[in-house]
């Protein structure tokens, strides 16, 4: 995310050209003290040659970093305090399974590291991984080939709409699907594969293909409807809130007040402020839900944040371009939600509760993490690319900004495409979640629906399939007592790829050199 956010800050300064009309289209509207506009200044920056630590290189960025510090600081706040309210709900009342919390919390066991079974599966992962992180330096050392695309084989219409289609093998994944619930982990590969029959069959039909690789809009109304099934099942418990949790209830209200104040001064009117921060607090509950139950290691929305839907349900003519100007400076929180800091915040609040932990103290310490984390990140950030030059992440600025200059230079109204792909997934989500509801039989899962859409499952469905196959039949046929006795095997599974994954970056770190990533 600040990766992103460091792309923005300096963007439309340095890119602005007699063509674009950048400067006479929307300077006037960008919030300087956010930004850096010092020529001098970016002209280091993204060409490097030179050092951050000059008088004028830390005069630019100093009071701009220090202002986003404040906002990412009261942003982990009222993370912290939605998971403090939520926490209850969701790990005693519904007891969500938490996938991704079994393995540090296996860890901490005195008899985790002389279990057998873990020590196999630790091995068969890390001599995969090692097989093939040894074979992308010295090709002579045979590797098993553990991932095909299946879309070349696939070359006549209406099946060649598929495009992309992986089927890859990882240890690590395969580990965490056997610890999520059945209906999950079969809606997860299910539903991927739903989503490319949609595209065979629009293909089929003679309808126009949606943009990308995935149904990227119908996927926004997914991650809606998760959020609006979450919230309908806190109903009761946030009355409860005003009670049992009123510090963190105060704590939330003060940082949503501070957060439309803040973007409100940076130039959004305060209605948009409050309906973007609503849906984005939405798509976080949704993120974190997903987690929660699902535990995929990664989740990603590309490109429809609030921002995306407030624009494409109202069109451009609603929007102040102060409005639209800041939006595309919130490109950082918006563009996708893999690294979203409010699940990893309930999974570490989650593990607490597990281990008698003090929850307060140890969410006070991850907001301070959070916080010295990202002064690390920056700090780090400018003073390799005032060395280099910042050229790799330039195409993040430039996605933001060159959406601005659309929105401004031709506005528009409601984009009826949008409107009709995101209704359908927030209404298919919708219809998932009241059956499962009300037939305990349903095993189709909204949840599994709404992550599957995304470009990295791609890459793990087949895993996860696997995985689903592997448990089903070891509770079929061995019970629960087979299921418990063969969890450490495949905690070892994850353990063991992470262990070599990890140390060949390392590797590869200090001996200045690419190295296979043992994830895509």
């Amino acid at each position: 995310m600040l990766e992103i956010l460091l792309s923005l800050m300096g963007h439309p300064f340095y890119f602005a050209t007699p063509e674009n009309e950048w400067k006479e289209l929307f300077f006037r509207y960008l919030p300087r003290w956010l930004m850096v506009s010092d020529e001098k200044a970016l002209e280091g920056y993204y060409e490097g040659g030179t050092s951050l630590y000059r008088i004028e290189h830390l005069k630019a960025w100093l009071p701009p970093v220090g202002f986003w510090l404040s906002f990412i600081a009261i942003l982990l706040l009222s993370f912290l305090c939605l998971d403090l309210i939520i926490m209850r709900r969701w790990t005693e009342e519904e007891r969500l399974a938490f996938p991704i919390t079994q393995l540090p919390l296996e860890m901490s066991e005195p008899g985790f590291f002389r279990n057998k079974l873990m020590w196999i599966g630790f091995a068969c992962a890390a001599s995969l991984e090692l097989m093939r992180d040894l074979h992308s330096l010295f090709p002579a050392i045979p590797s098993p080939r553990l991932g095909y695309n299946l879309a070349p084989l696939l070359t006549s219409k209406p099946w060649n709409a598929i495009r992309w289609m992986p089927i890859h093998f990882y240890p690590f994944v395969l580990g965490l699907s056997y610890f999520m619930p059945l209906d999950l982990s079969f809606s997860v590969w299910f539903f991927y594969l739903f989503w490319k029959a949609q595209l065979v069959v629009r293909s089929a039909l003679g309808m126009r293909p949606p943009s990308g690789f995935y149904l990227g809009d119908q996927s926004c109304g997914a991650w809606l409807g998760i959020g609006f099934l979450a919230l309908f099942g806190l109903r009761k418990h946030m009355l409860r809130a005003f009670k049992d949790h009123r510090g963190a209830l105060l704590g939330f209200l003060f940082s949503l007040a501070f957060m439309i104040t803040f973007l409100n001064r940076a130039g959004i009117s305060s209605w948009v402020a409050l309906f973007f921060l609503g849906f984005y607090f939405i798509i976080a509950l949704a993120v974190t839900r997903m987690r929660a139950e699902l535990g995929p290691p990664t989740h990603d929305l590309y490109y429809a944040g609030p921002d995306r839907i407030l624009v494409s349900a109202l069109g451009t003519r609603r929007f102040s371009p102060s409005d639209l100007a800041v939006f595309s400076l919130l490109y950082w929180l918006t563009r996708d939600y893999r690294s979203h800091p409010m699940p990893h915040q309930l999974e570490g609040l989650r593990i607490a509760r597990k281990t008698g932990m003090d929850e307060v103290k140890l969410g006070f310490s991850m907001i301070f993490a959070g916080i010295f984390g990202s002064m690390c990140f920056i700090w780090a950030a400018l003073h390799e690319f005032y060395r280099t030059g910042m050229h790799y992440i330039q195409f993040l600025g430039s996605e933001s900004f060159w959406r601005l200059h659309n929105w401004l230079s031709f506005p528009r109204g409601p984009d009826s495409g949008f409107l009709k792909e995101m209704t359908f997934g927030l209404i298919f989500t919708t219809f998932l979640g009241l059956m499962r509801r009300r037939f305990l039989w349903f095993a189709f899962h909204p949840v599994g629906y709404a992550v599957s859409g995304s470009w990295t499952m791609s890459w793990m469905w087949f895993s996860i399939l696997i995985g689903y196959v592997l448990k089903r039949a070891i509770l079929r046929y061995g019970g629960l007592r087979l299921f418990r006795k063969l969890a450490p095997f495949f905690l070892g599974l994850i353990l063991g790829q992470y262990v070599v994954g990890s140390l060949w970056t390392l590797v590869g770190i200090a001996f200045r050199t690419p190295v296979h990533s043992f994830f895509v």
